[in-house]
């Protein structure tokens, strides 16, 4: 995983574990508040394996 992956994983984990709203965790990623539950969804159910780059 790269940096930028890494960064992307903690910020759903937070999420996910209650500890920051989406929306804080769409500032930090500068993403959408609905790509960031799109993010959690994926994580849910894949795990970090789901962040990795599908390439």
């Amino acid at each position: 995983m790269n940096d930028k992956e890494i960064l992307r994983l903690s910020a759903i984990r937070d999420v996910c574990e209650h500890r920051i709203r989406r929306s804080d965790a769409a500032r930090i990623l500068s993403l959408s508040v609905r790509q960031v539950q799109r993010l959690v969804t994926r994580f849910r159910e894949s795990g970090a394996a789901g962040f990795v780059h599908q390439r």
